[in-house]
């Protein structure tokens, strides 16, 4: 028999009328189970006993109004701006005021004296003398405390200690102004009670039951011992001798306690019961994915529901992790029919919260000058992309959203987010007041999606209509004055706590509920998901002013108190059960935690029951990735033509020296980008990358000196033209970063947070290639090709099966320049190449791809003697490399170290000409050798940070 039908079979038997009888359950929602056990033994048609929460109870005695935390938070601000003038804005204060809230909660809950509990702490005799009420034990603890403060305190400290001072008066105040305008949070109409309880007049026909109880608060328990001294009132409790009698059994704490006390002793019952112990079969599994744990849950029912005596109502599933429901319900088998849901879905896990997050973020990033409105990308490619908006305007939106990466835009102008639908001009518009925007976009949203089959999305937004209409309503006047940044805070800080209210007819239908709603209520079928460490026992919530040591003193709750309480329920929603199976999580993952709980492992050690275990998951995979070869079949080849002389087609291309490098890294690289070009996706660059550093260097170079051969014809630089040139840098760099963010109004772009730093040190660069090029003039520049679409090119020979062929080549060179006969051929660079090399053959290495840099310049090199006309005495390779541009002896030739041989400059690269022609000859063959496939790389270190790394397992 069932908790419940326990008192109802108690209430009937003791009782021919209910009249007068009054039953106090913790909560609400066994007091519906006990009218439905009462209905199901009475024979004829009788009066219900009047069935009360706990809260109602003490309610029905205050004439004080209780108020919603926020509103408290709100009020406690008024308050406290009287001790803390000027000291904090309302933004600032709200999120620490609720936890000053909670701890008023307690505090008044406990019946702590608050005066004791925030005395001024200055010195230890001032704590002898302050508390000289307390034990040695207590004392010391809260003097061990306070030691970490005295006597040479932090900043740290010392403001703590100034908040800690301040708290009093708060309290005290805060009380008062409540109480005045008939208000309450709940902790304090709790402590008016039980401090006016003797005074009460109480009904002496009234029968009072207290039902169903664990751990009490001081106030509770005063309230309650009170009307069983006074009034003759009874309490059934629901315990069992398994944790009751056991004193190493954390779950009887509290009723262990109880039993000892003068007044609710005599309430326990003489004899014992022993339910935990009848007959149960537990089973245990683990698996690795939570969802997987939804659809384990779903096979268990399914076999369930084929036992010829399986009821839905006594069939229980309990969720410690509410994010949970959607899965389960989505999981259920079509044999249940009916269900019912007692607990709240989290708002924030709605997807209403993140159109609504996404539309607040885009108001607080949105900036206005005399054009108009401008948007951040970020909020605007979410919204765009959101379920609840998407499909509304799909083409246009995709069309959006192209342009946005294709361009680059990191801000965008008003009237270029112009749409059809009234929803998306609502959300894009600039709104006088947050709340009214708020509330039209759901209007809009409810507008678009009713009677299309979405009542689950229309729920949501009807709460949060509702939510943000009672915020604003709370906050008055203070609405204009919040900014959208403290509006974000308080929007997600409002969707953690606030839940979607599940309504249905509890008494029929199997039952989906949280941990709480378990009390009182017992099932012969309980199913829990989620039985992990940090989730049954729920992680206790953190954060108070009232340290561990100073709670343990006044006795407020701690850990222990919070562990004995889920370790009660636990055991209880078992003690009637006859089949429970556990499901828990095996990997441990962001915010899970993969160790099963502790109550399981307990249950299993001591309760001598057996508990299977079973393992949902897939096979290990031991076998390493298979290696990836790409043979050149015919098709292959004919992709890899395009870049062959005498081919015809809108895809004809021309190999790089970038290409020919990346083949050298990887050769499957190779194929994924130039072959099959498989290009990475387009995403818009918020941040400097080295490649976007490198191109604003490379591309603010040759705009510096092509501004100056566009005002001198001799194209001849000399030592002072370089003053002139450097007063170019800032705005040359400017554009380039315009040009970067798709920036469309000129005259308002400024430079700002990181993009200050980069643009700063690519002054540094430029000033520092300009030193160099003063300390060089005067020089001619020959060629600026970094900005020009095909550079120089060539057509290389190379045999193929025996017949001939030529490989289009071509290459952009940063800059060329000539004096006294010498063309330096000159790249820039950013990373952290190196100019020294051994042997030509290390410019083609495989093994090791330090001389990267300089086999592009000799590649370059390579292009300009080929196709210049140009008579000239010597060809230098020279590289501006970051790596070592400021050091004091920096010369940008490339240098040559052979074994045993000297360092040697690279001032004519002719001589190296005919090494470096046989090796790209060899390299090119390689590339288009229908008999060499496409192999990975050997050298893993090279994949961490490849594109494909995905494709190719690594």
């Amino acid at each position: 028999m069932t908790f419940i039908k326990d008192i109802a079979r108690s209430l009937i038997d003791n009782h021919a009328s209910f009249e007068n009888v009054t039953v106090v359950f913790p909560n609400r929602r066994a007091g519906l189970f006990l009218t439905q056990a009462i209905g199901q033994i009475v024979e004829k048609p009788t009066r219900l006993p009047q069935i009360l929460s706990m809260q109602d109870f003490v309610y029905r005695h205050s004439k004080l109004e209780q108020i919603e935390t926020l509103e408290a938070v709100f009020q406690l601000f008024e308050v406290y701006k009287k001790y803390r003038p000027s000291e904090d804005t309302f933004d600032q204060f709200f999120f620490w005021g609720e936890m000053i809230i909670r701890d008023f909660e307690e505090i008044d809950q406990y019946l702590v004296n608050p005066k004791q509990l925030f005395t001024s702490i200055k010195s230890q005799k001032e704590l002898d003398e302050q508390f000289y009420f307390l034990s040695d034990e207590e004392r010391e603890a809260i003097l061990k405390f306070w030691s970490t403060f005295l006597p040479e305190a932090t900043k740290t400290q010392e403001a703590f200690l100034q908040t800690w001072k301040i708290l009093l008066p708060v309290y005290e105040e805060f009380k008062k102004h409540l109480i005045n305008q008939n208000q309450a949070y709940g902790g304090l109409i709790y402590r008016e009670i039980a401090e006016q309880i003797g005074g009460t007049v109480i009904d002496p026909n009234e029968i009072i039951y207290f039902a169903g109880y664990n751990a009490l608060t001081f106030a509770e328990e005063k309230i309650i011992k009170h009307y069983v001294h006074e009034a003759k009132a009874k309490i059934f409790w629901d315990i069992d001798d398994y944790y009751f009698r056991d004193k190493k059994q954390e779950a009887g704490f509290f009723l262990r306690e109880y039993a000892n006390d003068a007044v609710l002793g005599k309430t326990f019952p003489k004899e014992g019961s022993s339910r935990f112990k009848t007959k149960k079969t537990f089973q245990k599994t683990g698996v690795s994915l939570e969802v997987g744990q939804a659809k384990s849950l779903a096979e268990s029912l399914a076999l369930l529901t084929k036992d010829p005596d399986f009821q839905p109502e006594k069939t229980v599933i309990v969720l410690p992790k509410e994010h949970m429901l959607l899965p389960v319900l989505h999981s259920l088998p079509d044999e249940i029919a009916k269900i019912n849901i007692t607990m709240g879905y989290p708002l924030k896990d709605t997807p209403v919260f993140s159109l609504l997050e996404s539309v607040l973020l885009l108001q607080y990033y949105r900036t206005d000058d005399l054009t108009g409105a401008k948007y951040y990308y970020k909020p605007i490619v979410e919204l765009l992309n959101h379920p609840l908006l998407f499909s509304l305007e799909d083409e246009r939106i995709k069309s959006l959203i192209k342009t946005i990466k294709k361009g680059n835009l990191i801000r965008l102008d008003g009237h270029d987010l112009t749409f059809e639908h009234p929803l998306l001009k609502t959300i894009f518009t600039k709104p006088d007041d947050a709340f009214d925007y708020l509330k039209s976009i759901l209007h809009g949203l409810h507008d678009t999606w009713k009677d299309k089959g979405h009542e689950l999305e229309l729920e949501f937004i009807e709460n949060f209509h509702g939510h943000i209409s009672k915020l604003e309503e709370m906050m008055g006047s203070r609405a204009q004055e919040l900014s959208y940044d403290f509006l974000i805070k308080l929007f997600r800080r409002l969707a953690r706590s606030l839940k979607v209210p599940f309504t249905g007819e509890p008494l029929h239908g199997l039952q989906i509920m949280g941990i709480l709603e378990t009390r009182n209520l017992d099932f012969d079928n309980v199913f829990i998901l989620n039985m992990n460490e940090d989730s049954w026992p729920a992680a206790a919530k953190k954060g108070s002013f009232i340290p561990y040591n100073v709670r343990k003193a006044f006795d407020l709750p701690v850990n222990d108190h919070h562990d004995a309480i889920y370790s009660y329920l636990f055991y209880r929603l078992l003690q009637r059960a006859k089949n429970v199976h556990f499901f828990h999580n095996t990997v441990s993952e962001f915010n899970v935690n993969g160790e099963v709980s502790r109550l399981v492992k307990q249950l299993e050690f001591e309760s001598g029951y057996e508990i299977p275990h079973r393992i949902l998951s897939n096979p290990i995979q031991t076998t390493p990735p298979k290696e990836i070869r790409i043979e050149k079949v015919p098709q292959i080849q004919r992709s890899l033509s395009r870049y062959l002389e005498g081919y015809v087609g809108v895809d004809q291309s021309r190999m790089t020296p970038s290409a020919l490098s990346v083949y050298l890294d990887c050769s499957l690289k190779f194929y994924f980008k130039y072959v099959e070009k498989l290009y990475e996706p387009e995403e818009v660059q918020e941040e400097m990358d080295p490649m976007l550093f490198g191109n604003i260097l490379h591309n603010s170079m040759e705009t510096l000196y092509r501004n100056f051969l566009g005002k001198e014809p001799s194209k001849i630089v000399q030592p002072q033209d370089i003053f002139w040139i450097r007063e170019g840098i800032e705005t040359v760099i400017n554009k380039e970063f315009i040009k970067h963010y798709g920036i469309k109004n000129v005259k308002k772009f400024k430079l700002e947070g990181r993009s200050i730093i980069a643009a700063d040190i690519l002054k540094k660069f430029i000033n520092k290639i300009l030193d160099f090029d003063e300390a060089y003039a005067p020089f001619k520049i020959i060629g600026l090709e970094a900005g020009t679409k095909e550079g120089y090119t060539i057509d290389f020979p190379i045999n193929i099966e025996e017949n001939q062929h030529s490989v289009r080549l071509k290459g952009i060179i940063d800059r060329l320049d000539i004096k006294e006969g010498i063309v330096r051929v000159i790249d820039y660079k950013t990373g952290r190449d190196s100019k020294s090399f051994g042997h030509i053959d290390d410019l083609f290495s495989k093994e090791s791809r330090d001389a990267k840099a300089i086999f592009q310049v000799f590649f370059y090199a390579y292009l300009f003697e080929s196709n210049s006309p140009l008579a000239f005495n010597a060809l230098e390779p020279a590289i501006f490399n970051s790596k070592e541009l400021f050091e004091k002896k920096f010369d940008w030739r490339v240098l040559q170290k052979e074994k045993k041989s000297p360092v040697v400059a690279i001032k004519e690269w002719r001589r190296y000409k005919k090494d470096f022609v046989d090796r790209l000859s060899e390299l090119l063959h390689e590339v288009f050798d229908p008999e060499k496939p496409f192999e990975q790389t050997e050298d893993l270190k090279r994949c961490g940070y490849c594109t494909y790394k995905e494709i190719c397992n690594r």
